[in-house]
This record gives C-alpha cells, structure tokens and sequence, in this order.
C-alpha cells in the first residue's frame, strides 16, 4: 500500500509532467476529466444515478407529452379525413372500414408510398375502384391529409 505522503507527492510530479508535457487543447481536457472525477467523489454514485434517472423521466414525459397533441395541420388532416373518406375507410388508430375493400388509413403505409402519395392528392387521387370518388387537393390540404396518416401509421 502507497503511503499517503508518497501518493500526495507521486501526483504532483505527475500533474507537473503533464503540465509541462502537454498542448493547451489537452490541458483543457484534462482539467474537465479532474473536475468529472472530483464531482463524483464529493457526490458519489448515487447522486450520479439519481441525477441519469431524472433526466430520463424528463425526456421521456416530455415526448410522451408531444405525442399527445396533434399539430394544427394534422387536425386540419384528420378533419378532412372525416369530412371526406370516413364514409368507406377507417380514418383512425382503430377499428373496420364501413366499406367493405377500403383500406384502413393506418395501414396505408403498406400498400403505397406516402413519400409520392402527396402528389398524386394534388393531381387528383383516382384509383380503379368504381366507389371511389376523385379527390383533388390543394397544396396545404395535401400536406394536413399526409401528415394525419403519417401520424396514425400502425407500427
């Protein structure tokens, strides 16, 4: 075992090698992993761990506060998902389409591409199938429509 004499002056040549040995970016460096070191002998592992689970639970109630909300453009999309298809499909996180065929807007992900799906809202949505309408939407109209069924995509 060191005596502690011994270790005192033994650390002390060693910062004076250091110091002396070392470029400005590396004192730098240095000193913050002293001062890390010294926080967790004066708070030790508790307040650490302490510390790491508060700022866990801030974040994660924090995003579960974000998902929560909607946007006013995705209510905007989910309104006019009402005005507009709940008649055929099923519009939410849940539940059967009335129509019989028309796809559930939370699995629409699987069936076509929502990256292009924008544009074809915008030139005038036609599928093959006799029930289903035309629809032609406007720039900002397609951009509420998109986001709502990005937001209610099955995992």
């Amino acid at each position: 075992m060191i005596r502690p004499a011994l270790a005192d002056r033994t650390r002390g040549s060693i910062e004076r090698v250091l110091a002396a040995s070392v470029s400005h970016p590396d004192l730098i460096f240095l000193n913050a992993v002293r001062a890390r070191i010294e926080i967790f002998r004066r708070y030790g592992v508790k307040m650490i761990v302490r510390l790491a689970v508060l700022v866990l639970l801030l974040a994660t109630s924090s995003s579960l506060a974000e998902d929560s909300s909607p946007s006013p453009l995705e209510q905007r999309g989910r309104a006019l998902a009402e005005r507009m298809c709940s008649q055929c499909h099923a519009i939410g996180k849940s539940g059967q389409s009335p129509h019989v065929g028309a796809p559930a807007f939370r699995a629409l992900d699987r069936r076509l591409d929502l990256d292009s799906f924008m544009e074809r809202l915008r030139e005038g949505l036609m599928v093959g199938h006799p029930d289903m309408p035309t629809f032609r939407f406007t720039r900002e109209d397609a951009r509420a429509f998109l986001l709502y069924l990005r937001s209610i995509q099955a995992p």
